[in-house]
């Protein structure tokens, strides 16, 4: 009887193919998390968790020694962007801190501050001959003085 062999053989060629067809690409991972305390100047009292999605942006870049972080939720209504910025040359591993000259700029729905006490640590940065391929940091900035409400966050990305 052809017709039970057919299937057999039916089988193990889907099986073959599944098992041989290539991975998939891997999804680029992006995400900013942050807390703000009451008064932290320019994201006050707001927390998120903001991850690439149909209903968030959140996107990376580097140019020279800054690295930008945009993210926006609400269809761009409420938008955050924070640049990190190195004393010289590009961002690395490490801790920075505006005692060196490093700085994070931050920007939220038209209001900002460069500010003048913040540090940044950078645990993990790779890059590729297209640019960034991954970071994970975490973030304190705080505007006008060191004793100045803190906005706190994380962020990562992968490509």
């Amino acid at each position: 009887m052809k017709f039970p062999r057919a299937i057999t053989t039916l089988a193990i060629a889907a099986g073959l193919a599944t098992t041989l067809a290539p991975a998939a690409a891997a999804e680029t991972v992006a995400s900013l998390d942050f807390v703000a305390e009451h008064g932290a100047h320019p994201v006050s009292g707001r927390s998120g968790h903001w991850a690439a999605s149909p209903e968030n942006e959140v996107r990376f870049w580097e140019r020279g020694a800054t690295l930008r972080v945009d993210a926006e939720t609400d269809r761009g209504f409420d938008y955050i962007m924070l640049d990190f910025t190195a004393p010289s040359g590009n961002l690395q591993a490490g801790t920075y801190s505006h005692a060196e000259g490093a700085h994070i700029l931050a920007v939220s729905n038209g209001l900002g501050c460069v500010d003048d006490y913040s540090t940044f640590t950078i645990d993990r940065i790779e890059r590729g001959a297209e640019g960034l391929i991954a970071l994970d940091a975490t973030f304190e900035q705080r505007c006008g003085s060191p004793t100045s409400p803190a906005l706190r966050g994380e962020v990562h990305y992968r490509r």
